[in-house]
């Protein structure tokens, strides 16, 4: 009977550290951007929504992702100008591909770096239908019942078959490679 006791005591003490816990992202607490060139000055647009979940088991601080997605509507990228953020909808095909997503596929390393972890990740991002493998290192932090990952990628538009933006009758041409900036934090 003391072995059995024994037994249950010590599952009882490391559960909580083995159970994965299942986080939803906070779009109040959450920000992603994306950056960009053009011909007559660099732009940014914010998406002022998102969705997303993860499964992670935490052990310390450092993350064990068993699953990370996002979602970002098309319609959810604004910049200060109605015009860009038409080009932007129409370039990205939101009539029919309206989401942005992004699923985690691995984590190839973790370091600690103080407080903080640095992952190297790979995940599948899909823009305007098309889904391509990307490579990002992404920094993990974990505070109570949050954890936040921030990190940044470049990406040429051409790669995800997105004619880049063009106004003024084509006068105003929008550079190809535009850089997604973010710090997303998902809550217990």
């Amino acid at each position: 009977m003391k072995k059995l006791l024994l037994i249950i005591f010590i599952v009882g003490a490391i559960a909580p550290r083995i159970v994965a816990q299942k986080y939803t992202l906070s779009a109040t607490e959450s920000k992603l951007e994306v950056l960009g060139t053009s011909s007559l000055h660099d732009w940014e647009e914010v998406a002022t929504e998102m969705s997303g979940s993860a499964i992670i088991n935490l052990d310390n601080g450092q993350p064990d992702i068993e699953s990370l997605k996002f979602n970002v509507p098309v319609k959810a990228l604004k910049s200060d100008h109605g015009g860009m953020d038409k080009n932007t909808y129409e370039a990205l095909k939101s009539n029919k591909h309206p989401n942005i997503y992004y699923e985690l596929k691995e984590v190839k390393s973790i370091e600690k770096n103080g407080q903080d972890y640095s992952l190297k990740t790979s995940g599948n991002l899909t823009i305007a239908g098309e889904t391509k493998n990307i490579d990002m290192t992404v920094t993990s932090k974990s505070v109570g019942n949050t954890i936040s990952f921030s990190g940044k990628v470049n990406i040429k538009m051409t790669d995800f078959k997105v004619d880049p933006p063009t106004a003024l009758l084509g006068t105003v041409k929008t550079g190809d490679e535009i850089t997604i900036q973010f710090n997303v934090k998902y809550n217990r």
